[in-house]
């Protein structure tokens, strides 16, 4: 049986899918599309009566100047974040990342570059990599390796001549022409007792504290899988444009079917996007409606079509 109409009112929903117009990249949807209308802007000139004391218009002109779109989603998927932004995604898959150059400064997090997989291990050591040199100025922070134990300089100065007897217990100083050196333990270093892990990284603990000189940054490497990302990289791109398909219904007309194409649409960088709050977070998009002149033909609209039962 034929689909027929029961009522003229009108509740929207729907699936919205967009698919690249450079030929380039697969049709996707857009997720939970919450909200989509869309805006004629005119400019309006009319040519007033002036021969009557009641006025009015004789003629008006009310060419159209754009025509846009808004659109707000709150499925935060890798794709549409990425349209928001003006910017490209990509999957990133498991991969071994080895000796990771990081800073670290005492009590602080240390972010990784990527998000680590919380079930493989997490290799921290402390970047001392410079065998000691004599008669050579140290500066406070600067590290030193001697048998796979690491040393920072406490008190800045001049080396001696001859190297040191270095302490072997953490925590324990020697002194060293002007220099005063620390002994910093060996230089893998020790989770849950120097630091813990994170779900983006590590923090360090107090019982790492003794690491740390003043403000001074402590260079380490880290080594860890990286767990399977998407990667957004925002502002890369000057806009794809896109056709816009809605495959929607009428939720009060029993559910009926209705399709709306967008022929050719750009969209403009998100007006706002919460990454922290209490509520579900929601992006705004705004797009551009623009001509195809590709369609051509009596009666055809370059812009959008509607499809109603």
């Amino acid at each position: 049986m034929a689909r027929v109409s029961t009522t003229r009112g009108y509740k929207g929903k729907g699936h919205c899918s967009l698919r690249p117009l450079n030929g380039t990249g697969r049709k996707f949807r857009l997720g939970n599309v919450i909200s989509l209308s869309e805006t004629i802007e005119t400019d309006r000139q009319s040519r007033e009566d002036f021969q009557e004391a009641g006025g009015g218009e004789l003629d008006v002109s009310e060419p159209v100047t754009s025509v846009t779109a808004e659109l707000t989603v709150n499925d935060i998927k890798p794709e549409t974040l990425a349209l928001g932004m003006r910017g490209s995604h990509e999957l990133l898959a498991a991969q071994a990342i080895t000796d990771e150059a990081q800073d670290a400064w005492s009590g602080e997090r240390v972010t990784f570059r990527y998000i680590p997989d919380p079930d493989q291990t997490i290799t921290v050591k402390i970047a001392a990599t410079a065998a000691w040199a004599g008669t050579t100025a140290y500066a406070v922070g600067d590290l030193v390796l001697d048998t796979a134990r690491a040393y920072v300089c406490t008190v800045a100065g001049e080396s001696a001549g001859v190297v040191p007897t270095w302490p072997t217990t953490a925590g324990e100083t020697v002194v060293d022409g002007t220099v005063t050196w620390r002994d910093l333990g060996p230089v893998t270093l020790t989770a849950e007792t120097h630091y813990s892990p994170t779900p983006q990284g590590i923090r360090f603990l107090t019982g790492g504290d003794g690491l740390f000189v003043g403000d001074s940054i402590l260079p380490l490497l880290v080594s860890y899988t990286r767990n399977p990302q998407y990667i957004i990289q925002a502002l890369v791109n000057s806009g794809t444009e896109y056709e816009l398909i809605l495959d929607g219904l009428n939720e009060v007309d029993s559910g009926n079917p209705c399709v709306g194409r967008y022929f050719r649409v750009k969209f403009s960088p998100t007006s706002g996007f919460a990454r922290i709050g209490n509520e579900f977070a929601e992006l705004p998009l705004r797009m551009t409606v623009l001509k195809d002149e590709n369609r051509v033909g009596a009666g055809l609209s370059q812009y959008m079509e509607f499809l109603t039962i």
